[in-house]
């Protein structure tokens, strides 16, 4: 007969048991916390970094916590990665956990014993750093392919009540001016068209609005926004997304591109594959053809014409906001490093070798490590010398404060958190050599 209180048909709720799942590869596997996330589509994605960051955050007193409970030694059953996720929530979490599944109504059984140690455990324990305060803006994109910007802009400024600042003269005046946002301001990036910077407690109000349920608008940080900007492709051009999921660098380039052209996306990953494909469906976008593909599997024969590569591959994440806390652990496994680097090389050769039209690759990652950045794109160009750097001032209005470590990788650039109010970034633009210049992308007119 089963225990009173216990309830063997109830399922665990999917949000957790997603988290345990993500928590065990990321732990495990040193798998990517972003890719991890994103290629979970029917987990609520927001508040998967948030309970995970806090769990990564209080580690060693969570597993004190845990350990001193006895929770694990005598429910032998309970998966231990599932148990830090509850545990995580109910201390310091949502504080309460939902649902009547079995490993639910465990932990709850042992809530006083779990309240009582984690006290215990503050009170005696070394201070935990504090993560770091996320204190940049939240970056808007207007999704062209549906609405024209004007629309947008006049339903916040009448219908919600914002207020659009005037651009700033200089780089260094937009980051002062972003720092300083009012509740009811927003200004437009000074580089990115029709991306808009909001105040840092406007991401509750973003992340429930109806027009990025819709995709009139995309939640995209300034740092994804920057590759496609370099990449620049022109309208009725021929593009190769390398590692497309979950598609938020394909769709701004179909709407650089005013849908007019070819985008060919490419993800290996089953479920991220679905992630991208809904998302191109739902985004308006045209000329995008999701394929559910390994990159290095296809070339020019598979993919005919193709002018332009956006390369942004697998990395350490390195530069994430959410990973700076954790970031010893990310920085200096060097075979996770070593195993990436591998990957990367070996994808930008296939770039550089199997597409004989491409004109300009633009390879990015948001790792912070020269091994994933410089190194990688130093020795492809050793190797070829039909491509060369690009520099990228011209695109970025002759502005910009962080470049390339080395002199032959001067012409990389480096978003910084704490320099550029957006998530790590690198980015290198190669160009074929003896082309004729690539016309730049005309800027989207943000008067239509």
């Amino acid at each position: 007969m089963p225990r009173m209180g216990f309830n063997h048909s109830v399922k665990v709720p999917t949000q957790y048991k997603v988290a345990s799942k993500i928590l065990q590869k990321y732990e495990q596997e040193g798998a990517s916390m972003r890719n991890l996330i994103y290629g979970e589509k029917h987990a609520k994605t927001g508040s998967l970094c948030g309970l995970i960051t806090k769990i990564l955050e209080q580690k060693p007193i969570l597993e004190a916590v845990i350990e001193g409970s006895k929770i694990l030694q005598k429910e032998t059953r309970m998966n231990p990665f599932l148990c830090k996720i509850l545990v995580g929530e109910l201390l310091f979490g949502k504080g309460k956990l939902t649902g009547e599944s079995k490993p639910v109504t465990t932990v709850l059984s042992y809530e006083k014993k779990l309240r009582k140690k984690y006290k215990k455990a503050l009170e005696t324990s070394t201070p935990i750093p504090k993560m770091i305060q996320n204190t940049h803006p939240r970056y808007v994109r207007i999704n062209t392919l549906k609405v024209k910007p004007r629309q947008i802009l006049e339903i916040l400024s009448m219908e919600e009540g914002w207020r659009q600042l005037p651009a700033a003269a200089s780089y260094t005046e937009y980051l002062e001016i972003i720092k300083q946002l009012q509740d009811n301001e927003f200004i437009e990036d000074f580089h990115v068209p029709n991306l808009f910077a909001f105040p840092t407690n406007s991401r509750h109000y973003w992340a429930t609005h109806r027009l990025v349920e819709d995709t009139s608008v995309v939640l995209q940080h300034k740092s994804s926004c920057l590759a496609p900007l370099l990449l620049a492709p022109t309208r009725k051009s021929v593009v190769l997304d390398m590692c497309a999921a979950p598609g938020l660098k394909t769709i701004q380039m179909a709407a650089m591109m005013k849908n007019k052209g070819t985008i060919y996306a490419t993800e290996n990953h089953y479920n991220r594959f679905r992630t991208l494909e809904d998302f191109v469906t739902k985004s308006g976008s045209s000329i995008v053809k999701p394929m559910n593909v390994d990159t290095l599997g296809i070339s020019d024969e598979d993919v005919p014409g193709v002018e332009y590569i956006l390369l942004d591959p697998s990395c350490s994440g390195s530069g994430i906001i959410q990973n700076i806390q954790t970031r010893e652990r990310e920085e200096y496994d060097e075979e996770r490093i070593g195993k990436l680097s591998r990957l990367q090389k070996t994808l930008l050769y296939h770039a550089m070798t199997k597409y004989p039209s491409v004109k300009r690759i633009v390879y990015s990652t948001c790792s912070m490590n020269v091994q994933e950045n410089e190194m990688v794109v130093q020795l492809m160009l050793n190797k070829f010398k039909n491509f060369k750097l690009k520099s990228p001032l011209e695109q970025l209005k002759g502005e910009w404060k962080s470049f390339g470590a080395g002199k032959k990788t001067s012409k990389c650039i480096y978003a910084l958190p704490e320099v550029d109010a957006t998530n790590g970034f690198f980015i290198a633009i190669l160009e074929r050599k003896g082309e004729k210049k690539v016309p730049e992308q005309v800027q989207e007119d943000q008067n239509e």
